[in-house]
């Protein structure tokens, strides 16, 4: 027996967590799709044994326990160690599939906190992806702060309505950054973050960019960055990269797309943006 596909999003980062302990990530229309089989067999798309971590981390943040008789497939159009949130897909296109089928009762911010259980778990965040995983709940860009009593909760939700979103996939990451890496750049991390708490989202975009291309010594992102920004579009790298986001509006299409056909692979899809429902 199978269960109805549970959906979750991938996103891209307004402001990268690990710099400054504020973090913000927005959803777009890449989807990951989780189905749960009865019949116990290998969870697919799970190299990084993210999956495996979900029993236990439903268990220790609910007290509910799951029946381990089960195994979990997942397809997903987002590409993986590329910094467009794939990993938080997972996890919450699998918690819902899971909480779906046993009838467990959680809330949005309920489930952003089993995932990050089960990315600290597994090693697949530095931070806990909270920001992350609110994107792949495809609502509002929620604005988190880690060291709050409650870094689930979202210190502010922030919209990036009617926009276009233009990926450079410039290949798989080849090592995971360290956290220190990020914390040398901490005062740039604050501009940004100064800028996104003003509201002014975009510059907030373009300054994390910067900052996470100094952080990684990506010099080619950051070229690109600068010519981007020279072209008037707004553009960063998302997470920890290497992939660089464009984000436009529709007057912009046709320069994002002259820029973009130098490049052999790109993706271009959409923002997403929900509001949060009450009960959530």
């Amino acid at each position: 027996m199978t269960s109805t596909p549970s959906v979750a999003y991938g996103g891209v980062s307004i402001l990268h967590a690990a710099g400054c302990g504020w973090g913000c990530s927005t959803p777009i229309d890449l989807s990951c799709k989780a189905i749960i089989n009865r019949e116990k067999k290998e969870n697919h798309s799970d190299d990084s044994g993210l999956l495996s971590q979900l029993p236990s981390s439903i268990l220790s943040l609910t007290g509910q326990e799951i029946d381990s008789d089960i195994s979990i497939s997942v397809e997903s159009e987002i590409p993986a160690s590329m910094g467009l949130k794939s990993s938080s897909a997972v996890a919450v296109s699998a918690i819902k599939s899971v909480i779906n089928q046993f009838g467990i009762d959680l809330n949005s911010r309920q489930i952003v906190e089993v995932a990050a259980e089960m990315q600290m778990r597994s090693g697949c965040s530095m931070t806990g992806s909270f920001d992350d995983n609110w994107a792949a709940m495809g609502l509002n860009s929620a604005i988190i702060r880690l060291e709050s009593e409650l870094p689930s909760e979202p210190f502010a939700q922030t919209e990036i309505n009617n926009m276009y979103c233009t990926i450079i996939h410039r290949g798989r990451r080849r090592s995971t950054p360290k956290l220190s890496d990020f914390e040398k750049m901490r005062s740039k991390f604050k501009i940004a973050k100064k800028k996104l708490i003003s509201g002014d989202v975009m510059a907030a975009f373009k300054e994390n960019g910067l900052a996470v291309a100094e952080s990684t010594q990506d010099l080619e992102g950051l070229k690109l960055l600068k010519t981007l920004d020279s072209m008037g579009l707004a553009s960063s790298i998302t997470g920890s990269g290497p992939s660089i986001a464009i984000l436009y509006e529709e007057d912009q299409i046709d320069l994002v797309s002259d820029f973009s056909r130098s490049f052999e692979r790109i993706i271009t899809t959409k923002v997403l943006q929900r509001p949060c429902m009450e009960g959530e």
